[in-house]
């Protein structure tokens, strides 16, 4: 089961603020200044190979167009995800991204298959099963959280492997006590509200969750006084694109 000393700050997509997000480069860096877990996005391509890439499509992160779903992985791999923001860099696979964070730090894998995006392929959820069979291929159960905003998917990850720890993310336009109520009946481990609704919902409701036995995680927290904000009410992992920040807290 996914277990730190808590609090602990999550360096989203890497340490983001100073490297192209969602690469090798960011999640070093994130390691180099001391973040507690790196937070990575992962997507299937044509092809089925799980990638750590945020967007549907590569437009925004890469110098490569099109759909994710609908390239396969040597074409992908051709692309460039610097960003203008340094060396030209690959897309990384889920494999070979778990490989260089095994025994180095803690992954939080948010699985990307919402409705409305050309991939979405419920009730498959091959995103899920693929990331499943890696962490455990690797060994890496313990040191793993895997988050959705699709509740299905975070379902499907219990079915493949019951002893995963696996968390719910909303955005802030809903309310956090839904999912807070769903993990604590269905026994997931993490809900991992948007930072705006946690502060809207307050102290009460971080208290309401560990009553329940559900930690408590946020993103994204840029701002110092956000972070301390938060750690301050009782919140247990803190989401920014500036880890180097976040630790001095």
């Amino acid at each position: 089961m996914f277990d730190k000393s808590w609090p602990v700050v999550v360096a989203h997509r890497g340490a983001s603020s100073s490297h192209a997000e969602n690469t090798l480069e960011a999640f070093d860096g994130a390691v180099d200044v001391g973040a507690d877990v790196v937070e990575l996005d992962v997507r299937l391509t044509a092809d089925e190979v799980p990638v750590v890439m945020h967007d549907a499509d590569l437009l925004r992160t890469t110098d490569g167009t099109g759909w994710v779903h609908e390239r396969t992985m040597d074409e992908i791999r051709h692309v460039d995800a610097s960003g203008g923001r340094g060396p030209r860099t690959r897309v990384p696979t889920l494999r070979e991204t778990l490989q260089a964070l095994r025994g180095r730090i803690c992954v939080n894998l948010e699985l990307k298959n919402m409705p409305g995006e050309p991939s979405f392929d419920s009730p498959l959820e091959r995103v899920a099963a693929q990331s499943v069979a890696l962490v455990e291929e690797l060994d890496m159960a313990k040191d793993v959280l895997l988050s959705s905003f699709n509740w299905l998917t975070i379902e499907r990850v219990r079915d493949l492997s019951p002893g995963l720890a696996t968390g719910f993310l909303t955005i802030a336009g809903i309310d956090p006590e839904a999912s807070l109520v769903y993990a604590a009946s269905s026994g997931h481990g993490f809900v991992l509200p948007q930072a705006e609704a946690l502060m809207g919902a307050g102290e009460g409701f971080v208290r309401s969750a560990h009553a329940r036995g559900v930690r408590v995680g946020t993103w994204t927290v840029d701002r110092a006084e956000d972070v301390q904000r938060l750690f301050e009410m009782g919140v247990d992992a803190v989401a920014t694109n500036v880890p180097e920040m976040a630790v001095q807290i």
